[in-house]
């Protein structure tokens, strides 16, 4: 019995993890560093380029191109979040900013 609450509790607290990864993902994409200023999600791909959460860590850690790179900007977890919220919500995105993937 007590296998099965602690099973339970892992999966509410995996659960409101993952949701919290997401609401500071989104606030460092809208607010805290305002990359929807650059990145506007109104790219002529039609949504075609499917971001992986290893590849947007990788740009927001090390950047590209003119973008630079946020490792002593962001901490680990906060690069994590906006990576999880970029590659997990940016598939309902109508368009996909191309410029991000350059």
């Amino acid at each position: 019995m007590k296998k099965f609450f602690l099973l339970i509790f892992l999966t509410i607290s995996s659960n409101s993890y993952a949701e919290d990864l997401l609401e500071i993902g989104k606030d460092i994409y809208y607010n805290k560093e305002a990359c929807v200023n650059c990145h506007i999600l109104n790219a002529s791909d039609g949504g075609n380029n499917q971001l992986s959460k290893e590849h947007v860590i990788n740009i927001v850690t090390n950047g590209y191109g003119v973008m630079p790179a946020y490792k002593n900007i962001l901490s680990q977890n906060e690069i994590e979040a906006v990576a999880t919220f970029v590659a997990s919500e940016g598939k309902n995105w109508k368009n996909k900013l191309s410029s991000f993937v350059q």
